[in-house]
Protein backbone atom coordinates (compact mmCIF):
# COMPACT_ATOMS: atom_id res chain seq x y z
CA UNK A 1 0.00 0.00 0.00
CA UNK A 2 0.99 3.66 -0.37
CA UNK A 3 1.36 5.58 2.86
CA UNK A 4 3.00 8.63 4.36
CA UNK A 5 5.87 7.47 6.56
CA UNK A 6 7.59 9.84 9.00
CA UNK A 7 11.06 8.50 9.79
CA UNK A 8 12.33 11.53 11.70
CA UNK A 9 10.68 14.57 13.18
CA UNK A 10 10.78 17.80 11.23
CA UNK A 11 8.89 20.10 8.92
CA UNK A 12 6.40 19.17 6.20
CA UNK A 13 9.24 17.88 4.03
CA UNK A 14 9.50 14.74 6.22
CA UNK A 15 6.08 13.58 5.00
CA UNK A 16 7.42 11.14 2.43
CA UNK A 17 5.29 8.74 0.39
CA UNK A 18 6.35 5.09 0.71
CA UNK A 19 5.27 1.64 -0.42
CA UNK A 20 4.57 -0.40 2.72
CA UNK A 21 3.27 -3.95 3.24
CA UNK A 22 -0.51 -4.20 3.38
CA UNK A 23 -1.65 -4.58 7.01
CA UNK A 24 -3.33 -7.86 7.96
CA UNK A 25 -6.31 -7.63 10.35
CA UNK A 26 -5.76 -9.53 13.58
CA UNK A 27 -8.37 -10.95 15.93
CA UNK A 28 -11.21 -8.44 16.37
CA UNK A 29 -9.97 -6.18 13.57
CA UNK A 30 -11.07 -5.24 10.08
CA UNK A 31 -9.11 -3.90 7.14
CA UNK A 32 -10.34 -0.46 6.04
CA UNK A 33 -9.68 1.03 2.64
CA UNK A 34 -9.14 4.68 3.56
CA UNK A 35 -11.11 6.97 1.25
CA UNK A 36 -10.36 10.18 3.15
CA UNK A 37 -8.16 11.17 6.09
CA UNK A 38 -8.61 14.31 8.15
CA UNK A 39 -5.62 16.61 8.70
CA UNK A 40 -5.51 17.99 12.25
CA UNK A 41 -3.17 20.17 14.27
CA UNK A 42 -2.15 17.10 16.26
CA UNK A 43 -0.76 15.61 13.05
CA UNK A 44 1.63 18.56 12.86
CA UNK A 45 2.85 17.84 16.39
CA UNK A 46 3.26 14.15 15.56
CA UNK A 47 5.18 14.97 12.38
CA UNK A 48 7.48 17.37 14.22
CA UNK A 49 8.47 14.65 16.66
CA UNK A 50 6.88 16.09 19.81
CA UNK A 51 5.70 12.63 20.86
CA UNK A 52 8.76 10.78 19.59
CA UNK A 53 9.29 8.82 16.37
CA UNK A 54 9.83 5.05 16.63
CA UNK A 55 12.81 3.52 14.87
CA UNK A 56 10.55 2.00 12.20
CA UNK A 57 8.87 5.34 11.59
CA UNK A 58 5.17 6.05 11.86
CA UNK A 59 2.18 6.78 9.64
CA UNK A 60 0.48 9.92 10.98
CA UNK A 61 -3.20 10.79 10.94
CA UNK A 62 -5.97 10.09 13.43
CA UNK A 63 -9.19 10.63 11.45
CA UNK A 64 -10.25 8.33 8.62
CA UNK A 65 -13.34 7.23 6.72
CA UNK A 66 -13.55 4.37 4.25
CA UNK A 67 -14.97 0.92 3.60
CA UNK A 68 -14.14 -2.52 4.93
CA UNK A 69 -12.18 -4.73 2.53
CA UNK A 70 -11.42 -7.69 4.82
CA UNK A 71 -12.61 -9.02 8.17
CA UNK A 72 -10.30 -10.60 10.73
CA UNK A 73 -11.10 -13.58 12.97
CA UNK A 74 -13.62 -13.09 15.75
CA UNK A 75 -15.37 -10.14 14.11
CA UNK A 76 -19.17 -10.11 14.36
CA UNK A 77 -21.54 -7.46 13.03
CA UNK A 78 -19.28 -6.03 10.32
CA UNK A 79 -18.78 -7.21 6.76
CA UNK A 80 -16.86 -6.37 3.62
CA UNK A 81 -18.30 -3.29 1.94
CA UNK A 82 -19.54 -1.59 5.11
CA UNK A 83 -18.78 2.14 5.12
CA UNK A 84 -17.14 3.17 8.37
CA UNK A 85 -15.63 6.09 10.25
CA UNK A 86 -12.64 5.39 12.49
CA UNK A 87 -12.70 6.70 16.06
CA UNK A 88 -9.37 8.52 16.59
CA UNK A 89 -8.46 7.09 19.99
CA UNK A 90 -7.69 3.76 21.64
CA UNK A 91 -8.38 2.47 25.13
CA UNK A 92 -8.03 -0.83 26.99
CA UNK A 93 -11.71 -1.81 26.73
CA UNK A 94 -11.61 -3.50 30.14
CA UNK A 95 -11.34 -0.88 32.89
CA UNK A 96 -14.26 0.70 34.72
CA UNK A 97 -14.08 3.83 32.56
CA UNK A 98 -14.25 1.81 29.33
CA UNK A 99 -17.06 -0.41 30.61
CA UNK A 100 -19.11 2.67 31.53
CA UNK A 101 -18.60 4.27 28.10
CA UNK A 102 -16.05 6.87 29.25
CA UNK A 103 -13.34 5.55 26.97
CA UNK A 104 -11.45 8.85 27.03
CA UNK A 105 -10.98 8.47 30.80
CA UNK A 106 -9.22 5.11 30.42
CA UNK A 107 -5.71 5.17 31.98
CA UNK A 108 -4.41 3.76 28.69
CA UNK A 109 -6.34 6.16 26.43
CA UNK A 110 -4.33 7.65 23.60
CA UNK A 111 -5.01 9.32 20.24
CA UNK A 112 -4.10 7.06 17.36
CA UNK A 113 -2.09 7.34 14.15
CA UNK A 114 -2.16 5.51 10.82
CA UNK A 115 -4.74 7.34 8.71
CA UNK A 116 -2.36 8.76 6.07
CA UNK A 117 -2.42 5.47 4.17
CA UNK A 118 -4.46 3.52 1.66
CA UNK A 119 -5.23 0.80 4.21
CA UNK A 120 -5.66 0.56 7.99
CA UNK A 121 -6.19 -2.42 10.28
CA UNK A 122 -8.66 -1.19 12.89
CA UNK A 123 -10.19 -2.87 15.99
CA UNK A 124 -13.96 -3.01 15.66
CA UNK A 125 -14.30 -1.13 18.96
CA UNK A 126 -13.01 1.93 17.10
CA UNK A 127 -15.54 1.76 14.24
CA UNK A 128 -18.70 3.74 13.72
CA UNK A 129 -21.09 3.06 10.87
CA UNK A 130 -21.00 5.85 8.31
CA UNK A 131 -24.56 7.05 7.71
CA UNK A 132 -26.08 7.98 4.38
CA UNK A 133 -26.17 11.62 3.35
CA UNK A 134 -22.51 12.27 4.09
CA UNK A 135 -19.43 11.78 1.92
CA UNK A 136 -16.15 10.13 2.89
CA UNK A 137 -14.39 13.49 2.84
CA UNK A 138 -17.01 15.00 5.13
CA UNK A 139 -17.00 12.03 7.49
CA UNK A 140 -13.21 12.22 7.86
CA UNK A 141 -13.50 15.73 9.34
CA UNK A 142 -15.84 14.80 12.19
CA UNK A 143 -13.54 12.93 14.57
CA UNK A 144 -10.88 15.03 16.32
CA UNK A 145 -12.49 18.49 15.79
CA UNK A 146 -16.08 17.71 16.68
CA UNK A 147 -15.36 15.13 19.38
CA UNK A 148 -13.09 17.64 21.12
CA UNK A 149 -15.51 20.55 20.80
CA UNK A 150 -18.49 18.46 21.93
CA UNK A 151 -16.52 17.19 24.93
CA UNK A 152 -15.71 20.80 25.82
CA UNK A 153 -19.31 21.99 25.70
CA UNK A 154 -20.50 18.95 27.64
CA UNK A 155 -17.88 19.52 30.34
CA UNK A 156 -18.71 23.22 30.68
CA UNK A 157 -22.45 22.56 30.97
CA UNK A 158 -23.11 25.06 28.16
CA UNK A 159 -26.61 26.57 28.20
CA UNK A 160 -28.76 28.55 25.73
CA UNK A 161 -28.17 32.29 25.94
CA UNK A 162 -24.69 32.01 27.43
CA UNK A 163 -21.88 34.01 25.84
CA UNK A 164 -19.01 31.92 24.44
CA UNK A 165 -15.73 33.39 23.26
CA UNK A 166 -14.06 31.01 20.81
CA UNK A 167 -10.39 31.58 20.00
CA UNK A 168 -9.06 30.23 16.71
CA UNK A 169 -12.58 30.10 15.37
CA UNK A 170 -11.66 29.50 11.71
CA UNK A 171 -9.69 26.26 12.08
CA UNK A 172 -11.24 22.81 12.05
CA UNK A 173 -11.65 22.72 15.83
CA UNK A 174 -12.79 26.32 15.98
CA UNK A 175 -15.47 25.87 13.33
CA UNK A 176 -16.70 22.76 15.14
CA UNK A 177 -16.88 24.72 18.41
CA UNK A 178 -18.82 27.53 16.73
CA UNK A 179 -21.34 25.16 15.14
CA UNK A 180 -21.92 23.14 18.32
CA UNK A 181 -22.23 26.30 20.44
CA UNK A 182 -24.78 27.77 18.04
CA UNK A 183 -26.66 24.47 18.08
CA UNK A 184 -26.99 24.90 21.85
CA UNK A 185 -28.36 28.42 21.45
CA UNK A 186 -25.26 30.17 22.76
CA UNK A 187 -24.20 33.66 21.72
CA UNK A 188 -20.82 33.24 20.02
CA UNK A 189 -17.99 35.78 19.90
CA UNK A 190 -15.69 34.15 17.34
CA UNK A 191 -12.07 35.33 17.25
CA UNK A 192 -9.92 35.39 14.12
CA UNK A 193 -6.85 37.30 12.92
CA UNK A 194 -8.03 37.53 9.30
CA UNK A 195 -10.61 40.04 8.06
CA UNK A 196 -11.68 37.86 5.13
CA UNK A 197 -12.18 34.94 7.49
CA UNK A 198 -14.24 37.17 9.78
CA UNK A 199 -16.63 37.73 6.89
CA UNK A 200 -16.70 33.99 6.22
CA UNK A 201 -17.51 33.33 9.89
CA UNK A 202 -20.49 35.63 9.60
CA UNK A 203 -21.72 33.67 6.59
CA UNK A 204 -21.25 30.43 8.53
CA UNK A 205 -23.53 31.55 11.35
CA UNK A 206 -21.25 33.51 13.69
CA UNK A 207 -22.39 37.13 13.21
CA UNK A 208 -20.11 38.51 15.96
CA UNK A 209 -16.55 38.00 14.77
CA UNK A 210 -13.73 39.65 16.71
CA UNK A 211 -10.50 40.59 14.92
CA UNK A 212 -7.34 40.03 16.98
CA UNK A 213 -3.96 41.47 16.02
CA UNK A 214 -2.07 38.75 17.86
CA UNK A 215 -0.77 41.15 20.51
CA UNK A 216 -3.32 43.37 22.22
CA UNK A 217 -5.89 42.02 24.64
CA UNK A 218 -9.50 41.53 23.55
CA UNK A 219 -10.76 41.44 27.14
CA UNK A 220 -12.02 45.04 27.04
CA UNK A 221 -13.90 44.40 23.79
CA UNK A 222 -15.54 41.29 25.26
CA UNK A 223 -16.50 43.27 28.35
CA UNK A 224 -17.99 46.01 26.16
CA UNK A 225 -20.05 43.56 24.14
CA UNK A 226 -21.38 41.84 27.25
CA UNK A 227 -22.41 44.95 29.15
CA UNK A 228 -19.45 44.73 31.50
CA UNK A 229 -20.08 41.12 32.52
CA UNK A 230 -17.61 39.09 30.46
CA UNK A 231 -18.03 35.70 28.79
CA UNK A 232 -19.77 32.75 30.41
CA UNK A 233 -17.38 30.35 28.68
CA UNK A 234 -14.05 30.92 26.95
CA UNK A 235 -12.94 28.17 24.54
CA UNK A 236 -9.17 28.29 24.17
CA UNK A 237 -7.28 25.98 21.78
CA UNK A 238 -4.30 28.34 21.46
CA UNK A 239 -2.67 28.16 24.89
CA UNK A 240 0.23 30.41 25.86
CA UNK A 241 -0.61 33.43 23.68
CA UNK A 242 -4.22 33.74 24.84
CA UNK A 243 -4.76 31.94 28.14
CA UNK A 244 -4.17 35.01 30.29
CA UNK A 245 -6.73 36.93 28.25
CA UNK A 246 -9.14 34.02 28.52
CA UNK A 247 -9.03 34.19 32.31
CA UNK A 248 -9.49 37.96 32.29
CA UNK A 249 -12.42 38.01 29.85
CA UNK A 250 -14.38 35.30 31.70
CA UNK A 251 -17.18 36.65 33.86
CA UNK A 252 -17.50 35.99 37.58
CA UNK A 253 -18.47 32.34 37.97
CA UNK A 254 -17.45 31.70 34.36
CA UNK A 255 -15.55 28.82 32.78
CA UNK A 256 -12.30 28.72 30.83
CA UNK A 257 -11.87 25.49 28.89
CA UNK A 258 -8.46 24.70 27.45
CA UNK A 259 -8.46 22.34 24.47
CA UNK A 260 -5.05 22.85 22.88
CA UNK A 261 -1.62 24.45 22.95
CA UNK A 262 -1.06 25.69 19.41
CA UNK A 263 1.00 28.67 20.63
CA UNK A 264 2.67 26.88 23.54
CA UNK A 265 1.81 25.04 26.74
CA UNK A 266 3.57 27.12 29.42
CA UNK A 267 1.42 29.88 30.94
CA UNK A 268 1.51 32.21 33.94
CA UNK A 269 -1.66 32.26 36.00
CA UNK A 270 -2.76 34.95 38.44
CA UNK A 271 -4.48 32.78 41.03
CA UNK A 272 -6.06 35.76 42.77
CA UNK A 273 -8.04 36.43 39.59
CA UNK A 274 -9.19 32.82 39.50
CA UNK A 275 -10.49 32.56 43.05
CA UNK A 276 -11.87 36.09 43.43
CA UNK A 277 -13.87 35.65 40.22
CA UNK A 278 -14.85 32.09 41.23
CA UNK A 279 -13.67 30.79 37.87
CA UNK A 280 -13.64 27.17 36.76
CA UNK A 281 -10.75 26.05 34.59
CA UNK A 282 -11.38 22.84 32.66
CA UNK A 283 -9.44 20.69 30.25
CA UNK A 284 -11.18 18.91 27.38
CA UNK A 285 -9.69 16.26 25.13
CA UNK A 286 -11.21 13.85 22.61
CA UNK A 287 -14.78 12.95 23.49
CA UNK A 288 -15.63 9.32 24.25
CA UNK A 289 -16.17 6.86 21.40
CA UNK A 290 -19.93 6.81 22.00
CA UNK A 291 -20.20 10.44 20.88
CA UNK A 292 -19.04 9.70 17.34
CA UNK A 293 -22.24 7.99 16.04
CA UNK A 294 -24.37 10.79 17.49
CA UNK A 295 -22.27 13.48 15.81
CA UNK A 296 -22.32 11.63 12.50
CA UNK A 297 -26.11 11.50 12.75
CA UNK A 298 -26.26 15.28 13.09
CA UNK A 299 -24.31 15.63 9.83
CA UNK A 300 -26.39 12.99 8.09
CA UNK A 301 -29.62 14.83 8.98
CA UNK A 302 -28.21 18.20 7.94
CA UNK A 303 -28.23 19.63 11.46
CA UNK A 304 -24.48 20.26 11.16
CA UNK A 305 -22.74 21.16 7.92
CA UNK A 306 -19.16 20.11 7.17
CA UNK A 307 -16.76 22.91 6.29
CA UNK A 308 -13.86 21.59 4.21
CA UNK A 309 -11.36 24.05 2.84
CA UNK A 310 -9.66 21.65 0.43
CA UNK A 311 -8.95 17.99 -0.31
CA UNK A 312 -5.36 17.04 -1.22
CA UNK A 313 -4.09 13.82 -2.79
CA UNK A 314 -2.12 11.66 -0.36
CA UNK A 315 1.21 12.50 -1.99
CA UNK A 316 0.54 16.21 -1.33
CA UNK A 317 0.34 15.75 2.45
CA UNK A 318 3.27 18.16 2.87
CA UNK A 319 1.33 20.89 1.05
CA UNK A 320 -1.70 20.25 3.27
CA UNK A 321 0.47 20.69 6.37
CA UNK A 322 2.02 23.88 5.00
CA UNK A 323 -1.41 25.36 4.37
CA UNK A 324 -2.57 24.43 7.86
CA UNK A 325 0.48 25.87 9.58
CA UNK A 326 0.41 29.07 7.52
CA UNK A 327 -3.19 29.74 8.57
CA UNK A 328 -4.47 29.54 5.01
CA UNK A 329 -7.25 27.13 5.94
CA UNK A 330 -10.89 27.81 6.85
CA UNK A 331 -12.40 24.75 8.47
CA UNK A 332 -10.91 21.36 7.69
CA UNK A 333 -8.39 19.84 5.30
CA UNK A 334 -8.49 16.23 4.12
CA UNK A 335 -6.25 13.83 2.23
CA UNK A 336 -7.64 11.39 -0.33
CA UNK A 337 -5.42 8.27 -0.59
Amino acid sequence: MRAILVEQGGGPEVLGIRELPDPVPEYGEVLVRVRAAGVNRRDVWVRSGQFGIPAAGLVPGSDAAGDITAVGPGVVGWQVGDRVVVYPGSSCGRCEACRSGRTNCCPQFSPTNGAYAELMAVPVARLAAMPSGITFEEAATVGVPYLTAEEAWLRTGAQPGQVAVIWGATGGLGVAAVQLARLRGMRVLAVTRDEDKAERLQREGAPEALLWDGQHSLAAEVERRTGGLGADVVFDPLGAATFGQSVTMARRGGVVVTVGTTTGSRVELELREVFTKRLTILGAFLGAAGLLPRLLGLFSRGVLTPVTDRAYPLDEAAEAHRALEAGHVFGNVVLTP
